[in-house]
């Protein structure tokens, strides 16, 4: 019994300085899909969609990949319902991989219906990337703080003209078992402002920390429209660890900003300043 409790103890100790987060293991051939549901709200409006992406394994230069191909897009609000299948089609397929050699890259953002669901996508799997320190955690190591600032850039040249963003990121370690384990992601402001501000005003602090967002949309009256402030995301992954697949993720996506209404070219003039808060919710499941 003596025995039996001691080599409990040195099992515990050992395995609770093991990675709780498994590298993702491919295989050649495999295929599978993800849906992926947002659900937005913005000021005065609620919208909904849902989009279904096919993964195909392949080997590119010999590193075993994900090539993404989107299948469907279905766009919803209280007034209307619309089936966009055909405006998915017209996305590249385009490669990202998991493996430490691998890459996650944004493909061209060209499709303006499809920055959102590329890029939320995208950042799911950011989340568990090798680069993002997730296979650093575990019982020993239950939160991971890189302090690096990551600079990010949703431009589409269509509707999106200037989109970019900047956060440090930290892993948590939330549960674990023999077959899943389950981390939180976050991406927060970094403590100094981060970005080359479009004007002035955005350097200056606007809430309670330093702005990490600006974007300059072009709107259906073709007009132009200045976003600043500040977004925080966090995502919680179900990551199965015998494969490294992600089996199910949400992600809470909050933009705290200020809108400037029908800005000039040189964003020196404009109609008016008004706040503009977002709150996105998404959910990625995986579909065999």
């Amino acid at each position: 019994m003596r025995i039996s409790a001691l080599f409990a103890v040195l099992m515990f100790l050992t395995t609770a300085g093991f990675s709780q987060v498994p590298y993702r293991k491919y295989k050649a051939g495999e295929v599978y899909k993800y849906r992926l549901t947002t659900i937005a709200d913005r000021v005065n409006f609620k919208s909904k969609t849902i989009a279904v992406s096919e993964h195909r394994v392949v080997n590119e230069d010999n590193i075993l990949a994900e090539e993404i191909k989107w299948l469907s897009l279905v766009s919803m609000t209280d007034k209307y319902k619309a089936r966009l299948d055909s405006v998915a089609h017209k996305v590249n397929p385009y490669r990202i991989s998991l493996l430490p050699e691998g890459k996650v890259l944004l493909p061209k953002l060209n499709i303006p219906s499809m920055t959102g669901p590329i890029t939320d996508l995208n950042t799911f799997f950011v989340a568990v990337a090798p680069a993002s320190n997730a296979q650093q955690l575990s019982e020993n190591n239950p939160v991971i703080n890189s302090g690096v600032v990551r600079e990010g850039d949703f431009t589409n040249g269509l509707t999106i003209l200037y989109g970019k963003d900047c956060i440090v990121m930290s892993q948590h370690l939330i549960a674990t078992d023999k077959r899943y384990t389950i981390i939180r992601t976050d991406f927060t402001p970094p403590d100094s402002f981060c970005l080359k501000p479009l004007v002035d005003t955005i350097a200056s602090k606007t809430f309670d920390k330093p702005n990490n967002f600006q974007m300059i949309q072009k709107g259906d009256d073709n007009r132009l429209y200045l976003y600043w402030g500040v977004e925080t995301f966090s995502i919680t992954s179900k990551i199965d660890k015998r494969t490294g697949v992600i089996v199910d993720a949400t992600m809470e996506n909050t933009l705290d900003l200020r809108m400037r209404v029908h800005i000039s070219p040189d964003l020196k003039t404009y109609a008016d300043e008004i706040p503009f808060l977002i709150k996105r919710s998404m959910h990625l499941e995986l579909l065999k």
